[in-house]
Order: structure tokens, then sequence, then C-alpha cells
């Protein structure tokens, strides 16, 4: 018996998708079964079962007319009938379902399997044999009293995921409601609000007591036609409930515990070879289902006697069979024998040893967690060894990466010139760099696991000083300017910063705190700000100098105006009233307007005007200022009149008016006066 033809059920109900919800429902009542399976031409579409009846009514009411296919599971899991019947358990348990549905190669629907089915046909029981049902029932069972509701027990086991809640009355089980319960009442279309649960509930409760064995419960649900019972202690009390699905999940238990109890069987029935086979068949199928943990089972001279693909990997053979190998001449030629052999002095001893093997295969070093125990029989004499070995490569390298970021955080901490230390919650140090000791100027010996506050804060209270470590313990604070007095009383200026690592409930773990000497930066900003000072004291004096200089120069100006128009402009006058002709008139008129106007003073914008202007332009542009025509200024200079239209052109576009509505005369009047 290896795969699902042997253990799965063959006659399966099914409908097809397009078949209404009630009468979907009736059939399930009608056939007392646990789910349906939704198939069209032989292909399975979906599954619709009890647990997804109780997942629609929860949401609200059902409508008994929507299509199955509308509410099925789709896609369905499904398993190939040739599956290994190992395999398909372990899909049960991974996926947390309780109906695999069985197909063939061409994707027909040819049986279903579920956990009724393994207990029945596997013998699971006699796994467990040695188990107890206190030690694979679940004590975390669900209960309501008989006076909730239905719909309240509806609920509760949707969503804890749960096929059944027990009735529980002064701790002791009165019923059990399961999901079958609730079809019934849901295809009756009951008011589940309404309904109180001990109208409903199933009585009386099968029980076991938890001292009784596995084999005994596993055989008790298989006669009964039931898929739990309820555990009791001896007053009759609820501890607990064990299902199918528990005593399947028994074999996922330590495999240790399972390869010695199944060694020791073997050990007592070794004269019995029809029994030694079996137990050889069932061990290999034990070990082969587990996966990628390498296992071997050896006599007392290490010779193999049983063992699994992987540890074929393990031993790093290329022997596909490693049955009657010696197994320390194994280890030897992979390189790995003396570890072995410390190990299994150690196991002689004590009788189990753990420890870490690294082995190359290839390129790479792969790190070993493995396990060696002695087996022994009911005369606790041993009878050989058991060795349990599984690859933690990839763990192993993320610890390695993980310590070479430590060690890497830890050279920077140590290089690092801010002082760097890890105070406690009660304010101790725990860690201090380098940089600490250096700056403070004291050792490390005499910082650790003295209050952080009497040694880097110099504040007059031991008040502030507290209040500076909560600020800085309760936020993460940034640049707070503290001063620091070192062990030969030198006074630094730091600037604290602070991270603190928080637990559950808002509890400080740990506060790292780093500080900064800014003693000499703060001393360059003094400097800095004097020398600010100066500059603007130096500033204010030469804006003085300047105001006394401009007012020397306006003095100045003030003499050369005063002696031009008394001793110039007097005889300017006698000239003109002797001149000869009108030509020396205007003249002696203009001579007259450039005294003056060096007598006066222009403005500003004037003397912009006056240093973009060539010579003869400045004396044109002047004399259209006073008014002058161009035939006038022609006959004064002595030039042609398209000539001083040039000028007149070039005046314009110079003072950018070219292009405007404006007189040049008006423009030079305006900018071009005293």
């Amino acid at each position: 018996m290896n795969t699902l033809q042997d253990v799965m059920t063959a006659s399966v109900i099914t409908i097809s998708p397009d078949v209404p919800v009630g009468k979907a429902l009736a059939i399930m009542e009608r056939k007392k079964i646990s789910s349906l399976v939704v198939e069209k031409d032989n292909k399975p579409l979906g599954i619709f079962t009890e647990r997804a009846l109780i997942q629609l009514r929860v949401r609200g009411d059902i409508n008994y007319s929507r299509s199955i296919q509308q509410v099925m599971s789709s896609p369905p899991f499904t398993a190939h009938v040739e599956m290994d019947y190992r395999e398909a358990y372990h899909l049960l348990l991974n996926h947390r379902i309780r109906h695999l549905i069985v197909t063939n190669s061409q994707g027909n629907l040819v049986g279903i399997v579920t956990g009724t089915d393994f207990l029945a046909h596997l013998g699971l029981e006699y796994f467990m044999e040695f188990k107890s049902v206190g030690q694979v029932m679940m004590r975390d069972v669900l209960s309501l009293p008989p006076s909730a509701t239905a719909f309240t027990a509806m609920k509760l086991m949707h969503d804890r995921r749960v096929s059944s809640l027990v009735i529980e009355q002064n701790g002791c089980p009165e019923g059990i409601v399961t999901e079958r319960d609730l079809l019934r009442l849901i295809r009756a279309e009951m008011q589940l609000q309404q309904v109180q649960l001990h109208q409903v509930m199933s009585r009386p409760v099968q029980t076991v007591f938890s001292d009784v064995s596995s084999h005994k419960a596993a055989k008790d649900l298989l006669e009964k036609g039931v898929r739990r019972l309820v555990v009791i202690n001896s007053s009759g009390q609820c501890v607990g409930i064990i299902t199918e699905t528990d005593l399947i999940k028994g074999l996922r238990t330590s495999y240790t515990d399972h390869l010695k109890e199944v060694i020791n069987i073997q050990a007592r029935q070794l004269q019995k070879v029809q029994k030694q086979m079996e137990e050889a068949e069932i061990l290999d199928s034990m070990l082969q289902s587990a996966g990628e943990i390498a296992i071997a089972i050896m006599d007392t001279d290490l010779t193999i006697l049983l063992h699994n693909q992987a540890a074929v990997r393990f031993y790093n053979t290329d022997f596909p069979d490693l049955t009657g190998q010696n197994s320390a001449l194994l280890l030897k030629n992979a390189g790995i024998l003396d570890p072995f052999n410390k190990a299994l002095a150690a196991t002689r001893t004590n009788g189990r040893c753990e420890f870490l093997l690294q082995q190359r295969w290839g390129d790479v070093t792969h790190y070993l967690a493995t396990t060696l125990f002695s087996i022994h029989d009911r005369q606790k004499n041993n009878t050989g060894f058991g060795l349990i070995a599984l690859d933690i490569t990839n763990q192993k390298q993320h610890e390695l990466s993980l310590q070479a970021e430590r060690d890497f955080s830890r050279k920077i901490i140590q290089a690092a010139p801010s002082i760097i230390c890890s105070i406690s919650p009660e304010g101790t140090i725990q860690f201090i760099n380098p940089a600490g000791e250096k700056l403070t100027g004291y050792s490390t010996d005499e910082l650790l696991n003295k209050n952080w506050q009497d040694y880097f804060h110099t504040g007059q209270t031991s008040d502030a000083a507290l209040d500076l470590l909560r600020q800085l313990q309760e936020n993460d604070a940034r640049g707070i300017e503290v001063e620091l007095k070192t062990k030969d009383g030198t006074l630094r200026n730091i600037s604290w910063s602070s991270v603190t690592r928080f637990g559950e409930k808002e509890s400080s773990l740990e506060t790292l705190i780093l500080g900064n000497d800014i003693t000499g930066l703060k001393k360059a900003f003094q400097e800095i700000e004097k020398k600010k000072q100066e500059i603007e004291e130096a500033n204010i004096a030469l804006r003085v100098m300047l105001d006394q200089h401009t007012k020397t120069r306006e003095t100045i100006e003030e003499h050369i105006s005063v002696r031009l128009k008394t001793l110039v402009t007097p005889y300017l006058n006698l000239l003109r009233q002797s001149a000869g002709s009108e030509k020396q008139a205007e003249t002696i008129n203009i001579i007259t307007a450039h005294i003056d106007s060096i007598a006066g003073s222009f403005s500003q914008k004037s003397k912009e005007i006056l240093l973009g202007l060539s010579p003869r332009e400045a004396l044109v542009a002047d004399l259209v200022r006073q008014g002058k025509t161009s035939k006038d200024i022609a006959g004064i200079l002595s030039i042609s009149v398209r000539t001083v239209e040039t000028y007149r052109n070039n005046l314009r576009k110079k003072l950018g008016i070219n292009k405007q509505k404006i007189s040049l005369r008006t423009y030079l009047t305006t900018h071009f006066s005293q």
C-alpha cells in the first residue's frame, strides 16, 4: 500500500456546476457527507464543504437558488492517483484541508481521500501506539454554554476555523455541535439567532480519557463512525479534544522519538523475520518522508542498517544504497571522521550528542546540525546508534553575515571620533567607545556601571542632570549642548544626541547616546563673531570717513563755484557787451553756460549720461538742451545740418530713446540738469 489508489474512496458523490445551492445542501444532508465534488465531463471543477456553507451563512442569508459553481472552492486541491500516500497526507496537513480530490493522468475524477481514509487504511494508530491521547490532543477547546445561540456557535466556528464546539455546563461536556448540525439548521432555513444550542446539540458526547493510548482513540473513531472525541479527566471535566487530524499530525512530532521507538520495537522482534521486514518497510517509509533531514540507523559497529536518500548526500558518497556500509569509513572519506568520533564518545557516555559538522560539497562549505543518539532495548542494552542531520547552511551563512555586520559596526564605533555609549533604563553606563575614554580621561573600568550623569554633566544640581538624562532617554534627542568636565578638570562643550530602543508596552530597553566635541567649533564661532564685530566697527569708521570726504568735496566744489562766479563771469559779461558779431556773442553765451554748469552740481543721472558720450556728442547734447535748432548748432560748430542730424540720431540711440515718442530736448532737460 504505497499510493492513493490503495486508500482513496472511489465512489465519489458529485454534482454538476449548475445545481442550485439548496439542492446541494439536501444531498449533503441526505447522504450525511461533509463535501460535494463539482464536476463536468468527469473533470473536477471545485468542491463545496460544510465549512464553506458556514462561511456563506456568516456573511449573511444564503440564496438557495444560486448555482453551486458561484459558491464552490475553485480550483480544488487535487492529487494524482499514483501519488505516494505519505506525500498526500502531508498535503492535507500543510494546507489545512480535509478533502483531497484524486485524479488520473487525464485529469479525470477517480476518487477522494480524507483523514478518515488514512486512519481506516494506513493503520496510523500503530505509529502512535506508544503515545497517549493527552500527548496529541488539542487542549485549547472552544466551548459555549447550552443557552448560547446557534448563530453564536456558527460565528465562533467560522472565526476560529474549527469544525465543532463543545457544549459545557460547569466544566463538563453536555453535548457537541458540529458543522453537520449547522448544515441541517441552515438547510431548514431556521433563524439561528433564536435557536439555543441545547435544542440542537448532539448527545451523549463521545468521550475518552487523556491517559488512553492513541491506538485506542483511533480505533474508537473508526468503530463509532465519528471524527472527534472529547477528552475528559477522572472528574468528568473537559480537558481537550482529539480529531482524526490530530492523530495524523502525531506523525509530525520529533523524528528522533519516532525512530528510537521504532528501533526499540525492532530490537525486541529481531527473531521474527516477517515482523522485522514489515517494521523495516514502515521505518523506511518514515525515513523517506523526512525530506531534507538526513537519517541513518546503525548497529553498534556503525554498520548502516537503514537510511533515507538525504543521508546519501550527508555522507558525500556516490553509493545510492548505503545499507551495509560502515559509517566511520564513509565519514573518513568525507573528511569529517574526527568530529564524529568525538560525538560518538560523548554519545556512549551521555546517550546523546548534538554537534555541528562542516562539509565541502563542491566549492561550497555546508553546515550540518547533527544529532547522534544511542538506541537501547528494554533491558537498556545498547543496540545501535541513530544519526539525524539537517543542512542549516543558509541559516549559518545568515548568522555569519550578521556577525560580519556586527564586527564591522563595532569597528566603526571603535574608530569613531565621537563619544558613543550605551546606558541602561536606570542610567548606568553599559558600554563606551575609546573616544569616550580619550575625551573624558576616564578608563572603561572607571565608567562602566556608573551613573552617566555623574561623569557627563557639570550641572549645579543633580535634578538638572537627571532631567537631561530623562530627556535623552524619553526622546530621540538631537544637538543638546552640555558642558562636560574631564578627569583633569578641563571643560569641554559636547553636543549630545540619543536613540532609545523600546520594548513591549513602550518600556525603555537601552539608550544609545552620541556626543560630539564642539569645543573647537564653538571657539571658532566665537572668534568669527569677534571678527564680525571688528569688521562692523571698521565699516562704521569707513562710513564716517566717506561722509567727511563727501563734505570736503562739496566744500571744494562750493569754493570753485564762488571763484568762477566772482572772478570769471564779470569778464565774460564785458566781452559780451563788446562782441563784434552775433556769432561771437553766441559763443560767449555758450562759454557762460558751461561755466555755470561747472559752478553747479550735476545730478547722478547727468554724470552717467556725460560719461557715455564723446566730447562732440556732449557739446551737441548741451546745445540741444539749451533749445538750439539743428541750423543753430551747425552755425555754432561750423558743421553741416545733416551732420548735426546724425549726432542727434546717435544721441537718441545711446540714450535708449530712439524708439520712444519723446523729444531729445525734453529728455535732456529732464535728466541732464543741475
